[in-house]
């Protein structure tokens, strides 16, 4: 089960008690950790102000983290500011029993639109409200049942209506165990009830504190640096079962609210509430990120200024995509066309939409007789898959695949997300899919051998730029036209070289069975040369056009876990890599395409915000299959990506 604790002080907290409420909450927290270590989270809150702070990781660690001491002191120091009579603390360490903890309004204290709380216990269902959908993907289940006690509570409140009364008749209705307690911001009040008698309280004129088991507030009482003064030698501790405790901050007053629906309930009245405003500092920060008044990067994009207008320095510095057009296409094809319907070109095919909707140009519009090839390291899709052979089947084309060893593959990946997070840095996160870029080589040995001079790959149209991948290494490379890796500057070549290297010298677990596969993919991709034809340097790229024509005329299947936008469908860690850097800087490759596709005039700025947020709605289904392939807890990973440091 999980651990909850509070401190109710009814007089204004000090700055010189910070240290000591330091070593309470240690205190606390360590006794509690017992009956939970998944995550922990915390409230402080006096008068209006109320701060969150909340992590997937065990409270001891939690308690170390920079995140949790800046947010000790900045919410403390601005609490102490106020001239406020009272300051209340809400704790718990969570056992996660249902509801994953990646998901951070699972985590406590849950944040609703008048109530902030913790919960610990099971709840089954509830006879007389109907419950909040529960949303699951794929058997995975994401909200936590806590989170829908909360939603429920919060959507059975309405102005003017008698809140004590309906919560009573909620809990009363409730099936399953329960210990909880919640704040009421605008009212001012605290709420702390139990049916299973796991809540102990100690309580005078000064102090209101409690904790889910009685060995643990006793020990507290007796060690706490806050309580000490409080206590006189008095440990009257009191257990609350199948009752409520009213705790009014003004006045410092308590009184019981019995789930009995006896006479004994003096006040029940009707209460009025407003929603408030109060998320976590990071959700806050992520929120107000600054972003271009022209596209839609944000602040944290590596090297972007802003002018006087708010226009970011990658806008103002944007030149249009100069395509080479038809003609030089066709002039260019001409030189490598079969005149006996021999194969004449080879294709690189992964199964999205851009080469698929390339290979049915190259040969029902341009009438070359191609060759395709796929390599498949692991994590190409099988969406991808059944889409190559829809296209090759139609079109009547060979179709080569070459594997790689899939599971060494897999391996491959798992460690070098492991090694990962040992040492997080945004620029080595290209590393966990650095094993597909063999794909190009097999371009090269294909091609000798099945002597075709032309290798097509469906590359090449501007919005795919994505400068950022150098950016966090610290290079700073301008893109255009979406131009080939080895084509880089050689002074960048030696600066990304320089970084990788230090990277693996600062975190020895990089040094393991993929040091080689990694190595490898960094040749291949910046130092090897190739000259691909780049298809869409030529010509017009027209997303309506391409799934019109893959639609009607080939049922190629769109994969849904990907949501709406498919670019880069067929690459299996697409959503993972994209839920790294969307969680700890802000932004993900979905707001680079569309801020692309803003520069390019393909969408209005509007439109991009929309998308973007359309892109970037996390993929569960899609990061649960990843995980299976390669062979991690999903679970555990997204709540260590969750509480590692942001870059807002």
């Amino acid at each position: 089960m999980c651990g909850i604790f509070g401190i109710n002080l009814k007089e204004k907290l000090k700055n010189t008690q910070f240290n000591n409420l330091k070593k309470d909450i240690d205190l606390f927290s360590n006794l509690s950790q017992i009956r939970g270590s998944d995550t922990f989270g915390i409230l402080f809150s006096s008068g209006d102000q109320n701060h969150v702070y909340k992590i997937a990781i065990e409270p001891k660690k939690a308690l170390k983290t920079i995140s949790f001491k800046k947010f000790f002191d900045k919410s403390l120091n601005s609490i102490a500011g106020l001239n406020q009579h009272n300051f209340n603390l809400i704790g718990q360490t969570r056992l996660v029993t249902n509801g994953s903890k990646s998901v951070d309004t699972n985590n406590q204290p849950i944040i609703s639109n008048e109530i902030i709380g913790v919960h610990n216990g099971i709840i089954i269902s509830n006879n007389n409200i109907k419950l909040t959908k529960i949303q699951n993907y794929e058997g995975y289940k994401v909200k936590s049942d806590s989170l829908e006690l909360y939603e429920n509570l919060s959507n059975f409140i309405k102005e003017g209506d008698n809140f004590y009364k309906n919560y009573l008749d909620y809990l009363n209705n409730t099936k399953g165990n329960y210990s909880i307690a919640f704040r009421i911001p605008s009212l001012l009040k605290t709420i702390i009830s139990s049916n299973c008698g796991s809540l102990y309280y100690f309580n005078n004129d000064k102090i209101l504190i409690y904790s889910s088991e009685k060995s643990h507030l006793l020990k507290f009482l007796k060690e706490s640096k806050i309580a000490k003064k409080y206590l006189n030698n008095n440990y009257n501790i009191e257990k609350i079962i199948n009752w409520s405790l009213l705790y009014d901050e003004k006045s410092g007053q308590i009184e019981k609210l019995f789930h009995d629906k006896s006479e004994k309930n003096e006040k029940i009245n009707k209460i009025k509430f407003k929603v408030f405003d109060n998320i976590s500092d990071n959700h806050k920060r992520f929120k107000n990120l600054k972003k271009c008044s022209s596209c839609i990067l944000p602040e944290t994009y590596p090297f972007i200024s802003f002018d006087e207008k708010g226009k970011c320095n990658y806008c103002s510095k944007y030149v249009k995509q100069k395509f080479k057009g038809e003609d030089e296409l066709l002039r260019y094809l001409d030189k490598f066309r079969s005149k006996n319907g021999s194969p004449d070109c080879l294709i690189g095919l992964s199964g999205g939409r851009d080469s698929s909707y390339g290979l049915h140009l190259i040969k029902k519009k341009y009438g070359m007789n191609p060759i395709a090839y796929t390599y498949d390291w692991g994590l190409t899709t099988d969406i991808s898959r059944i889409n190559c052979s829809k296209l090759c089947g139609k079109l009547g084309v060979e179709h080569i695949i070459r594997s790689a060893n899939i599971k060494q593959k897999r391996e491959y990946v798992r460690k070098n997300i492991m090694a990962w997070l040992k040492k997080p840095h945004l620029g080595m996160v290209p590393i966990i899919h650095a094993g597909d870029k063999p794909n190009l080589d097999y371009g090269r040995i294909l091609s000798k051998e099945l002597n075709l001079k032309l290798v097509v790959h469906f590359t090449g149209h501007q919005v795919e730029q994505r400068e950022f991948f150098l950016g966090f290494t610290g290079v700073k490379q301008t893109l255009k036209n979406n131009q080939r890796m080895s084509s880089y500057g050689n002074l960048n070549k030696i600066k990304m070289f320089l970084f990788y290297s230090s990277q693996f010298l600062l975190n020895p677990y990089y040094i393991n069975s993929a040091l080689w596969d990694n190595f490898s993919g960094y040749v291949n991709a910046f130092i090897k040369k190739e000259n691909f034809l780049h298809f869409f340097n030529y010509i017009k790229w027209n997303e309506d056009e391409m799934v019109n024509v893959l639609d009607k005329e080939y049922d190629w299947k769109v994969d849904t876990s990907y949501g709406k936008n498919q670019w880069r469908m067929g690459d299996g860690q697409t959503a993972f890599i994209n839920y790294i850097y969307y969680t700890l800087a802000g932004f993900s490759e979905f707001d680079n395409f569309r801020s692309n596709q803003v520069c390019e005039g393909l969408i209005s700025r509007d439109k991009a915000i929309k998308l973007a947020e359309e892109d970037n709605q996390i993929r569960y289904e899609s990061l649960k299959n990843f995980s299976e392939i390669v062979g991690f807890n999903l679970d555990e990973i997204l709540a260590q990506i969750n509480s590692l440091e942001k870059k807002y």
